[in-house]
């Protein structure tokens, strides 16, 4: 999101002017939308992207002619599919191209900045502002060696790397940055190269909260861009510098000041005539305005805003429209409010293409709605909340189907979910669609990926899904190309036609794509075929909320309450189990606070989160009675109900059939597990299973024979990096198996048990969840998954784990065997410090939980054997006759 529309948002208003106020409409039905030159360059870019494939396909043929020509091809469609919207395939193009440049060193220096600053702004588009960082300094590396050249491209690239940087508030390396601006200014003295000095001593003083310095260098900003004969050019550096001053000196108080030096940067603007950054000014102004509760002078403001603002700036006039909504409901003119959200509401809904501010702005309508109920008790302004928040999904589905899922939607998607569920608290017979709509907001990376691995080829798919959004794209384009109907009309039908025979040779080959890759979660089936008990958390910016499923087909939904301090609580119960200390009262408390809550009928629990829930065993939760729940409950989890609902729907293979991996790492610097090799041996001698110990334990067997049995159990050294997923792994005798190396697995497994450490701990992400090596098992399209939430000690996960194979022999399930396997070791475990839950509680159970060894019935033993005996007697009768 640029700074204009930050402002346009975030400060939720505009600013003053000292003209007449006015109520500057704009009739949204006289607006009109233009697509023709857009589809012009659509066209463009698919007439380049089919040249470039066409050569692609004749890759290895152009390797041996010119293998740089391979890395411009690469470049020339990744940059294609970017201008097309397609940004995974682009993502792929651009790696492509990026693997190859290295070895490539007839491609001179220039070449090689152009093509990193290329993908430094692919990545700031889709938001990973790590790689847009690495990438931009790549650049800026190989510009340095000749800066006299390239002053303009460093002056450009300094300075987006300072504002990221201060965004993120690291002032030490924007200092570092404004100082290689400032050897550039040595050599190229213009007004550009100054005020981008002079601005960024500006903003470093305010991040360094120095008033005293910021006051300083804002008046050498000003008096220099007083003297400048031309001020059209350079009017946005001032206006900018007296946007961020004004708001530092505001905030500390000096709130005249702060609206004179406004009321300035106004009157220079109108000289000008730059209505683009005015809006920005008055941004500025209505927010002080109305921090003042001056609201007059805030109104005053977007009114002058919606006056100059372009016609068909769609998207800020709807802004506009909001922040009037805004002021008249701090004025408790509830109606106008109201009236002015509609109108708002009603552009969005024209604009096509939804970007991160659109849908910012549907939010925020959808949360004024509820917020006027709340004052009025209209209780249309409910219906209306909620159909504004349904808008605000279908808006979240377009933005997530266009586009790599991004962490920055993880607030959008936590803003939506708050506003149902405090809906669904108003209005319980919305709950059922309200829940369907969130699950439809969560990320389906997983989902996806399980289901690809578990049943499809799934490189395969994506090449044909790519070919077939490539011909929907070039079909949207035709009609304003060409103006003969009749060929306009055949060219559309040999397009559709190649369409529809890719899909048909997609549904033959998998009967349920659609099911995958248009996941609409049905709830209401859902529900329906449901016979458990499901307890679904909903974490929120602000809150915690439990939906829970009754196998009647009941739907309840709490807020729990804050999510800071309930996630305050879990860390610090997560840490005293780590420490071994005493946690009787904090795991009542939790308890109290996640389950007391609800009514539980039956003995197994499904709990739901993708969340920091997901680091706690909800097994050493105590009740009113002073008992661990996992005495009364099997418990099993999920990190969404479409996932839950894919893995129940998973078959078990009908032969139990168990490969353990057991290194013993003599060639490596590993502490050896004792008890691992006991608990390998005692599994291989009990169970119908093959031991792959010492050298055989290799990474290479792990992949290959994968096919031959339906449970791996790793009994081994796992080293897990919280920060970064990456370099997590599991240590095989020979040669380290990497998070990564997950993603090009295929490995349609019933059942894995990491008995390694720490398996189920990884890095946070939101919008994804725990990165560990637990959940690269799930993506891989593994069924369920038995892994630790911290280092077990060898000897207990051994008898654990021994206890729990136990019981699937038996025929129990998953949840129901690892239960029983933990009630046993508390009953037979005779010293009560190995009691504590730091010793058994830590393996836990994610995914499918059914039996993976069949019950067998006692009653049809009995009668089987009662009509063997009897055949026995009659045939002894029949021959002794």
């Amino acid at each position: 999101m640029n700074f204009r529309c930050f402002i346009l948002f975030f400060t939720l208003c505009f600013s003053f002017s000292f003209s007449q106020q006015q109520e500057s409409d704009k009739d949204l039905n006289s607006i009109s939308f233009e697509h023709s030159n857009d589809k012009l360059k659509q066209q463009s870019n698919l007439k380049s992207l089919d040249s470039a494939l066409v050569i692609w396909n004749q890759k290895e043929k152009i390797k041996k002619q010119n293998a740089s020509q391979e890395f411009f091809v690469a470049w020339k469609i990744a940059s294609c599919y970017r201008d097309l919207g397609l940004s995974i395939k682009a993502l792929e193009f651009y790696k492509s191209a990026e693997v190859l440049l290295p070895n490539l060193h007839a491609i001179d220096a220039t070449i090689r900045a152009n093509f990193y600053y290329d993908l430094c702004d692919f990545y700031y588009t889709i938001s990973n502002h790590k790689l847009f960082k690495n990438n931009l300094i790549k650049a800026i590396s190989l510009w340095e060696t000749n800066s006299n050249q390239f002053s303009n491209k460093l002056l450009e690239s300094y300075d987006r790397l300072m504002a990221n940087y201060l965004e993120y508030g690291d002032i030490n390396n924007a200092k570092l940055y404004l100082s290689k601006v400032k050897t550039l200014l040595g050599e190229n003295n213009t007004p550009k190269f100054q005020f981008t000095v002079y601005l960024y001593e500006l903003r470093i003083a305010i991040a360094e909260k120095d008033i005293i310095r910021a006051e300083k260098q804002y008046n050498v900003v000003k008096n220099y861009f007083s003297l400048l004969q031309d001020k059209s050019n350079f009017l946005m550096y001032y206006a900018d510098a007296t946007n961020f001053y004004a708001e530092a000196i505001f905030t500390s108080g000096k709130t005249k000041e702060a609206l004179l030096l406004l009321n300035e940067s106004i009157v220079w603007h109108k000289k000008t005539g730059n209505n683009l950054s005015l809006i920005t000014v008055y941004s500025y102004y209505s927010y002080f305005a109305r921090e003042l509760n001056d609201y007059s002078k805030a109104q005053q403001a977007v009114d002058e805003a919606i006056y100059i603002i372009e016609p068909n700036n769609f998207s800020d006039l709807a802004g506009l429209y909001i922040n009037k909504g805004i002021i008249y409901f701090l004025e408790e003119n509830y109606k106008k409010a109201e009236v002015y959200f509609d109108k708002a509401h009603q552009l969005i809904k024209r604009i096509e293409n939804t970007d991160f501010y659109l849908l910012s702005y549907n939010i925020e309508i959808s949360k004024k709605y509820l917020e006027l109920f709340e004052k009025t008790k209209h209780e249309k302004l409910l219906q209306k909340s909620f159909d504004s928040y349904k808008y605000s999904v279908k808006q979240f589905q377009d933005f997530y189907d266009n586009d790599l899922f991004n962490p920055l939607l993880t607030d959008f998607k936590n803003n939506i979910t708050e506003g149902l569920l405090l809906l669904g608290l108003k209005s319980e017979d919305q709950l059922v669609e309200i829940v369907a709509l969130i699950e439809n907001i969560q990320s389906r990376f997983l989902i996806k990926n399980y289901l690809l691995n578990n049943k499809f080829n799934a490189n395969e798919l994506v090449n044909e899904l790519s070919e077939i959004k490539t011909l929907q794209l070039k079909l949207a384009s035709i009609s304003v190309i060409n103006n003969q109907k009749e060929a306009t009309n055949l060219k559309k039908t040999q397009i559709k036609n190649q369409i529809e025979g890719i899909e048909k040779k997609i549904v033959e080959k998998y009967p349920n794509f659609n099911s995958i890759f248009n996941p609409k979660f049905n709830f209401k089936n859902f529900i329906q075929n449901n016979n458990a008990e499901i307890l679904r958390y909903y974490v929120t910016n602000e809150s915690l909320f439990g939906v829970f499923l009754t196998k009647e087909h009941t739907l309840y939904l709490k807020r729990l309450g804050d999510i800071a301090i309930i996630k305050e609580k879990v860390s610090n119960l997560a840490e005293s189990i780590k420490n071994k200390a005493s946690i009787t009262s904090q795991c009542q408390e939790i308890y109290n606070l996640l389950l007391k809550p609800f009514t539980f009928t039956t003995s197994e629990i499904t709990i739901i989160s993708n969340s920091f829930l997901n680091e706690l065993p909800f097994e050493l939760l105590l009740d009113e009675k002073g008992q661990y729940v996992v005495e009364n409950f099997a418990i099993n989890y999920a990190t969404s109900l479409p996932l839950y609902q894919i893995q129940t729907e998973h078959t078990n293979n009908s032969n139990f059939k168990l490969a353990i991996f057991q290194p013993s790492y003599t060639n490596k610097n590993v502490a050896t597990l004792p008890f691992a090799a006991k608990e390998a041996l005692y599994l291989q001698e009990h169970f119908n299973s093959s031991l792959f110990s010492n050298e055989k334990a290799s990474k290479e067997n792990f992949i290959s024979e994968a096919s031959k049995y339906n449970v791996y159990h790793l009994s081994m050294h796992a080293v897990i990096d919280p920060n970064d997923e990456d370099t997590s792994r599991l240590l095989f005798n020979d040669e380290d198996f990497y998070f990564a190396d997950f993603y090009g697995q295929k490995l349609p497994l019933d059942l894995v048990v990491l008995s390694a450490c720490e398996t189920g701990v990884g890095k946070l992400i939101e919008g994804e969840g725990l990165m560990s090596l637990s959940r690269a098992f799930t993506y891989s399209g593994v069924a369920s998954t038995i892994h630790s939430l911290w280092e077990i000690p060898d000897k207990q996960a051994f008898e654990i784990m021994q206890l729990f194979y136990d019981n699937i022999s038996k025929g129990l399930s998953k949840s129901e065997a690892l239960q029983q396997a933990k009630k046993e070791y508390l009953k037979t475990c005779k010293a009560e410090e190995l009691q504590h839950p730091y010793y058994w509680s830590g393996f836990v159970l994610h995914g499918n939980s059914k039996a993976l060894v069949h019950k067998q019935n006692i009653w049809f033993q009995i009668i089987i054997g009662s009509l063997l005996f009897l055949l026995v007697i009659i045939l002894f009768l029949k021959f002794r006759k």
